[in-house]
């Protein structure tokens, strides 16, 4: 029983989290065919064998199907030679691209929107509770003791999701002003003197040992701050898979710093799952605008069958001819199948050595 009940947490995580921003990659999809009349007549949520039909459209039918992993659409004449006017075949090349892109774009708007919330209504200041203060350091110069919280830094406030101490590495050998809360007292302003960089290392530019993150009410922003806010969270968020690529390649499962590394959808649902407690929703909205920015991103990666590899098959298909082109793009397609198969073979097995702690 302790087996399946730890295998149906990181399965419902994936259910419910990953599954719909597939779906809502797959919606780009269908609004833009129909947008460019391509005839879409079944959108599936899970993939076939079909269990029934949700709901018959005029045009579209809804379907639920037996495997949750995702989504399609299934656009009318999308086999070869097909001549239904109406049809993928017959679209035009502008057409097919804008198709393929839209569910970049529906990805990217879901994130944009998810950080918009956590930048805005739901946007929660955070606290650092100190379990120890060296001493001699900066911070037991200035008086700071283990229990306080640390609630802020020049007079702004902590954000849940920004990494509270990030700035502290610009500021080396500067005074800054902390925002410091002592159990039973009010919230008092302690000017600090960071060590400098060279003095840091091994210590610390404070000199205080970080018992937890933690919640501490909501935060309060004007609404131009919370859209920057979240279009640079966004932009991040996609940016930041790209550099996660490029380490995978030299050290796929665990890098050489002791980091986790790159995670497949097995080690995102355990890991969630484990943390959903503490998480909270917010927490698990954060993390689903994260995965819908990561998406996007690697859709746009040329390889078949990516949208951004069908958009590269589209323009070589153009490019060589109707009769070659077909061929190549046959032969991309095949290939780019192996390839993605069997990265996620090799990032899943990753996360399986990981999650048993098994070093490579």
């Amino acid at each position: 029983m302790d087996i399946l009940i730890g295998i149906a947490g990181p399965v419902l995580v994936f259910v419910l989290l990953v599954v719909p921003l597939i779906v809502v990659h797959e919606l780009g999809h269908l609004f833009a065919a129909r947008l460019r009349g391509i005839e879409v007549p079944e959108f599936g949520i899970g993939f076939p064998p079909r269990l029934f039909t949700l709901m018959r459209g005029r045009r579209t039918e809804l379907t639920i199907n037996a495997l949750p992993l995702g989504g399609f659409v299934r656009m009318a004449g999308s086999e070869e030679g097909d001549t239904d006017p109406a049809g993928w075949e017959r679209a035009s090349l502008t057409s097919k691209v804008l198709v393929m892109v839209a569910g970049v774009a529906m990805n990217i708007v879901v994130a944009f929107l998810l950080m918009l919330l956590l930048s805005g209504p739901l946007a929660e200041r955070s606290s650092i509770l100190l379990e120890d203060v060296q001493p001699g350091s900066p911070a037991a110069t200035a008086g700071m003791k283990p229990g306080d919280r640390i609630v802020g830094i020049e007079g702004e406030a902590f954000d849940r999701f920004d990494s509270p101490l990030s700035s502290l590495p610009e500021r080396a050998g500067d005074t800054v002003i902390m925002s410091v809360e002592t159990p039973g007292q009010a919230v008092r302003d302690v000017s600090i003197m960071l060590r400098t960089a060279e003095e840091a290392a091994g210590q610390g530019y404070m000199g205080v040992q970080i018992a937890s993150i933690d919640g501490a009410g909501p935060l309060s922003r004007p609404i131009g701050d919370a859209l920057g806010l979240a279009a640079t969270r966004t932009w991040d968020a996609g940016t930041s898979i790209i550099g996660a690529l490029g380490s995978f390649i030299t050290s796929p499962f665990r890098p050489s710093d002791g980091t986790s590394g790159v995670a497949g959808p097995i080690g995102i649902a355990v890991g969630v799952s484990a943390a959903a407690g503490q998480l909270g929703f917010a927490g698990l909205l954060h993390i689903a605008a994260l995965l819908s920015a990561n998406l996007a991103v690697l859709n746009l990666l040329p390889i078949p069958p990516l949208d951004g590899g069908r958009v590269a098959a589209l323009c070589l298909r153009r490019l060589l001819g109707e009769v070659r082109g077909r061929r190549i793009e046959r032969q991309l397609v095949t290939a780019g199948a192996v390839l993605m198969l069997a990265l996620f073979a090799w990032i899943s097995l990753g996360d399986i050595l990981n999650l048993f702690g098994v070093e490579r």
